[in-house]
Formats: C-alpha cells, sequence, structure tokens
C-alpha cells in the first residue's frame, strides 16, 4: 500500500537511482494541475507520459450509457499515460485532478531518450504495464465469477493501493471524499447494490469512517474477500 515519503511497487521513480532521478527531472516538464482541471480526454492523442509527484487524479471513461465509470484514483508515485506512450495511440480513459496537483511529463521522444541510456526504465515500466494487464485480466474474471460484496472489496482495495495512507499494521485511510457511486463504477455494479455491501463491510467492521474519509479497519480480511 501506499505510504507517504516511500515508494510504491509501480513508482517507476521512487525505484530510480539517485543519478537516473536527476536526469528524469532535466529531462521532463515540471507542471500542475488545479483542482477540477483535466489532463487529457480519452481518444485526445497521447504525448508522453506523466509522473504525480503530489495530490490525487482520478481516471475514468464514459458508458454506453453516459454515466461516469470510475477506472482508479491515483496518488503521489502514479505513472500516468504509459500505455499511450508505448502503442502511440489515442488516450483509453480522460484523467481530471482531484485535488491540486505537480507532475512532470515526459514527451514520448524525451523518454525514449532517457530511457535508452537507462535500460532499467524499460524494465520498471515493462513491469507497471504488466501489473495493470494482471488487474485487468483479474477485473475481467470478477465480473463474471466474484460476488457483490468481492467486486466492491476489491474496488476498496485498488484504492488502498492508489491513494491509501497505512495508519498501521491493519488499518489504511482513503484521505479523499470517495461516494458510493464512485465505487459502484469501479465494481461495475448498481449503486444500490454497492450501498448494500459497503454497509454491510462498514457493520462488521473491515470498513469504517473518519469523518467523511473511509478507512480500511482490517486490510488483510478485505484482501481476502477480494481475492477472486
Amino acid at each position: 500500500m501506499l505510504m507517504r515519503g516511500n515508494a510504491t511497487a509501480g513508482d517507476i521513480y521512487g525505484r530510480m537511482p539517485w543519478a537516473v532521478r536527476r536526469a528524469f527531472v532535466s529531462a521532463a516538464i515540471p507542471m500542475t494541475l488545479n483542482q477540477r482541471e483535466t489532463l487529457f480526454h480519452a481518444g485526445d492523442s497521447g504525448d508522453g507520459c506523466y509522473y504525480v509527484r503530489s495530490g490525487v487524479v482520478k481516471a475514468s471513461v464514459i458508458a454506453r450509457d453516459g454515466q461516469e465509470r470510475l477506472l482508479a484514483m491515483l496518488g503521489a508515485g502514479a505513472l500516468i499515460g504509459e500505455i499511450s506512450l508505448i502503442d502511440q495511440q489515442p488516450r483509453s480513459a480522460t484523467v481530471q485532478a482531484l485535488r491540486d496537483c505537480s507532475l512532470l511529463h515526459l514527451t514520448s521522444t524525451a523518454f525514449f531518450t532517457l530511457a535508452d541510456s537507462n535500460p532499467m526504465i524499460y524494465r520498471q515500466a515493462l513491469r507497471i504495464l504488466a501489473q495493470r494487464l494482471r488487474g485487468t485480466n483479474d477485473s475481467v474474471v470478477a465480473q463474471s465469477t466474484a460476488s457483490v460484496a468481492g467486486r466492491v472489496a476489491r474496488a476498496f482495495t485498488s484504492l488502498a493501493e492508489g491513494l491509501g495512507v497505512r495508519l498501521d499494521e491493519s488499518r489504511i485511510v482513503l484521505p479523499h471524499r470517495i461516494t458510493q457511486s464512485d465505487i459502484a463504477g469501479m465494481a461495475g455494479v448498481a449503486r444500490e447494490n454497492a450501498s448494500r455491501a459497503i454497509n454491510d463491510l462498514l457493520r462488521e467492521g473491515v470498513l469504517g469512517r473518519n469523518g467523511s474519509f473511509y478507512v480500511i479497519e482490517r486490510a488483510g480480511e478485505l484482501k481476502e474477500l477480494s481475492e477472486i
């Protein structure tokens, strides 16, 4: 899980040696996003990737019924836009800032020039792509085999990985206001069904609340519920 000040498994920058980090920063273009500002829309042409230094963004798509479907919330350490970077195809999702964000933008030319000089960047980028592919495969299987409760648990587990802050060995706070509709979109279930599953998790003490934030009280149990 993401712990402030530490590199996550998908943090391409945080796991680089210091000299490579300096080269990364030198090649990148610093930029900021204001809260609710859109970084790019699904279908836009891709020009490189973005590294989140601080803040929170959401990735979403518009379903056929016109409703927004939340794919992920991503915090510091996340790499965004790497798929379009690799395959040179249009953006597959819309990314919008949920908080003020600080980003590094690497154009395609800058990324490949830097990676050619530091092959470990390719390794880490491939690792991130493999993680995303595994996650997609698991989601497809979950849509047809997992219960509503299991799919809701998977959504909370994904949010914990993307923006969670660990309080202790088993407790993780999600420091952003997350709605039942957000969870329903990520789980691919009706909002009413998601609401019932969330209330069950709250009643059983697997989830808790700290003001407007969800707290995962028993992370191990939630992960077990999320397993296919």
